[in-house]
């Protein structure tokens, strides 16, 4: 076997131990004994530490061998302990595959059944198979691995249903020409495969990483194995850095994102019964993928000819593929952001709140084909006019609690309230459909604040006017009336002359957690509270876009005003593998301005923001 090496782990592994990382719960059992004596045919570590990053499990053949701590100097375990996970469990064996029948302990599919049963619950699997499974398929027939690598992940969902799964990539060369073996790359192909349709799968394309690695990793005339415990050190380097990244809970590292000029001192808000003010095929034609149109709404009798700024619906219908919708002022730069995310052949809304220009147009940019429809909920005006007072979340109606149904009323807390600043959600068994919202006073507007499709749990957001006797009524729509359970969350009330007053700013991005942009390092962990310097000195609360990121299973995130205990609220839902965004508005923690965000399942997020609120004129 290789020789033991002593090298020190590279700067960014070591940095990543030197800022601590929020706590998320793990489970405390730690992995069970190690079954045998390590030799150079077969390795266990073991770490019952209880890690900030969560239980890790590591399953491998003889190139996750060669990077254990029996024959690296430091080993993998131990890098990734020093990063904050644990309990932690490696075992690796000398010609292990996904499952050998005969053999349990050259089984992957074996050791999963065995932590199981001893009690150890992994919140992370870190897999290293494919070499000894070389032969099983081609590059022009993959579906013999693929089969392989679902009978493992099969078996992994149904002992760990919430364990995300790492799974390096393999390297196979031809000698001596060096080129890829076709065997290597219907291995590869295959768990790409798996990975599309595995939210909580991610696969590590080790052939890139050794081809670009600084400093370049030494490898065997296969392409297989390093040469040495320095070169196994040298991946498993790497191997840290990425697992860290992209399974443990995310770090601040900084620069936090500079906050965009505001417009102005401030606007009152004057809410209005919602109508639809645009609409594809209708008043124009389907949007063209890429397409940029410039929306005159000046003879719209519902938009103030002096309104700064609009709260609108805006919704997506049969669109073509996966995009999203972007609104600004047309004059403006389009902004690097998004307002409404969907997928091909849905129907999706969004609140947006954007300023218009003095001759009353918006600019619209559609990523794909599809039609659109854009209705009012409000105008932004100068003066005293109606003001938003932020309260601490609250859910005045769940009818989890109290019963499905189509008209439903809901009780807005507080007296003399004009609007409402709500969350709707939808969840549980249901047929799809929409719901809208809208005061109890008024007629049934033709319009809809959420699109939800069968069994969904979705939210959308929306300023909804409230009725003299301080209610909201919610209409639900499905086809064969299997309603689904409906919430309804208020993050704050609008009322007149007294409160906060909105600056508008250019959209701008302050958080994705994909790119480093706001200061965060690595993917949003699950249980994991983040925070974002969302506003200026002198905001109170602010208002933007959330989004979620392909979360690795179903989940929520949930803002709210950093300082404060979160609430049993959420802010945006998402199923696993999907891009869900929803419009926000909550308060800010006054002293540093931050909102936190608290994230259910393991994802990336994203935050723009569009404006923040402030008392008077200041």
């Amino acid at each position: 076997m290789r020789r033991r090496a002593v090298v020190l782990a590279f700067s960014l592994v070591a940095s990543l131990v030197t800022i601590a990382v929020p706590s998320v719960p793990v489970d405390a059992a730690g992995p069970p004994a190690c079954p045998f004596t390590n030799t150079t045919q077969r390795v266990c570590n073991r770490y019952t530490n209880v890690g900030a990053r969560g239980s890790i499990g590591l399953i491998g053949d003889s190139v996750l061998l060669g990077s254990s701590d029996t024959w690296s100097n430091p080993g993998l375990p131990a890098m990734l302990a020093a990063n904050g996970f644990g309990p932690i469990n490696l075992i690796a064996t000398l010609g292990m595959r996904t499952r050998w029948n005969s053999d349990g302990n050259l089984s992957g599919y074996y050791w999963v059944d065995r932590w199981k049963a001893n009690g150890f619950s992994p919140s992370v699997i870190a897999i290293n198979l494919g070499a000894n499974m070389l032969g099983t398929c081609t590059q022009t027939n993959p579906a013999p691995c693929k089969a392989k690598i679902d009978e493992l992940l099969d078996r992994i969902a149904y002992n760990f249903p919430l364990a995300t799964v790492w799974w390096a990539k393999i390297v196979h060369k031809n000698y001596p020409s060096g080129t890829y073996t076709s065997a290597m790359l219907g291995w590869n192909l295959a768990m790409d495969q798996a990975a599309a349709l595995r939210p909580n799968l991610q696969v590590w394309d080790w052939p890139t990483a050794l081809a670009t690695a600084n400093p370049a990793i030494a490898m065997d005339v296969g392409g297989i194995h390093p040469t040495s415990g320095t070169q196994y050190v040298k991946r498993s380097t790497l191997m840290a850095e990425h697992i860290t990244l992209n399974r443990g809970a995310g770090r601040y590292v900084g620069p936090r994102t500079p906050l965009p000029t505001g417009d102005g001192s401030g606007w009152a808000y004057a809410p209005v019964t919602e109508a639809p003010i645009y609409r594809t095929p209708l008043d124009g034609a389907t949007f063209a993928a890429t397409e940029t149109r410039s929306i005159d709404l000046s003879a719209v009798e519902s938009v103030d000819d002096a309104a700064k700024a609009l709260a609108i619906t805006v919704t997506a219908t049969n669109p073509a593929s996966n995009g999203f919708l972007t609104v600004w002022r047309c004059g403006d730069t389009r902004p690097a952001t998004s307002n409404l995310n969907f997928s091909k052949d849905t129907m999706r809304t969004a609140q947006v709140i954007t300023r218009i220009t003095a001759t009353g147009h918006l600019c619209l940019y559609s990523h794909v084909a599809t039609d659109v429809t854009i209705s009012i909920q409000g105008n932004f005006l100068e003066g005293s006019g109606t003001q938003l007072n932020p309260i601490a979340a609250v859910r005045p109606l769940d009818t989890r609690n109290t019963g499905r149904a189509q008209e439903l009323i809901v009780n807005v807390p507080g007296t003399d309230v004009l609007a409402a600043a709500v969350t709707i959600t939808t969840t549980g068994a249901s047929s799809g459909g929409t719901i809208t919202s809208y005061g109890c006073d008024a007629a049934l507007p033709d319009v809809a604040n959420l699109s939800y499709q069968p069994d969904e749990t979705v939210a959308s957001a929306a300023f909804v006017p409230v009725s003299a006797d301080g209610t909201i009524c919610v209409h639900v729509t499905a086809p064969d009336n299997n309603y689904p359970d409906v919430i309804l969350d208020v993050t704050g009330v609008f009322k007149s002359g007294t409160g906060l007053r909105f600056v508008a700013a250019p959209a701008t991005r302050l958080l994705d957690t994909r790119s480093l942009l706001g200061g965060w390092l690595g993917r949003h962990g699950a249980t994991q509270t983040i925070d974002v310097v969302a506003a200026p000195v002198g905001a109170l609360a602010v208002t933007g876009t959330i989004t979620t990121v392909r979360p690795m299973f179903k989940g929520f995130l949930n803002a709210y005003p950093c300082g404060q205990a979160a609430p049993p609220t959420s802010s945006v839902n998402s199923n696993a593998g999907l891009v869900m965004a929803n419009s926000i508005t909550v308060g800010v923690e006054p002293t540093q301005r931050t909102m936190c965000i608290y994230s259910h399942r393991n994802t990336n997020t994203l935050f723009d923001v569009v404006g923040w609120w402030v008392e008077g004129n200041a």
